[in-house]
């Protein structure tokens, strides 16, 4: 235990990573609000599976929980910390 609090006082998080980086949250999020978008083209452009894309993004564009927990982490974390 005392090996992951000097970690997390480094600003280091354990966990998986996440699939998506926030810019690429926004280019999903515009891509999919707009009707003409192609979803098989835009998950090839982002190299993620459909069920990754609605795992961030709904069908309308609005985002899921997962996204805004990717959004929240990489809005709370520090400047130069890695997660």
């Amino acid at each position: 235990m005392a090996g992951l609090a000097a970690a997390r006082t480094r600003g280091r998080k354990g966990g998986r990573q996440f699939e998506l980086t926030k810019n690429q949250i926004r280019l999903a999020q515009s891509a999919m609000a707009n009707r003409d978008t192609s979803v098989a083209d835009l998950c090839r452009e982002l190299g993620i599976s459909r069920a990754t894309l609605y795992r961030y993004v709904g069908p309308a564009g609005q985002l899921r929980d997962h996204a805004r927990r990717v959004l929240k982490v990489e809005r709370d974390t520090p400047p130069g910390a890695s997660t």
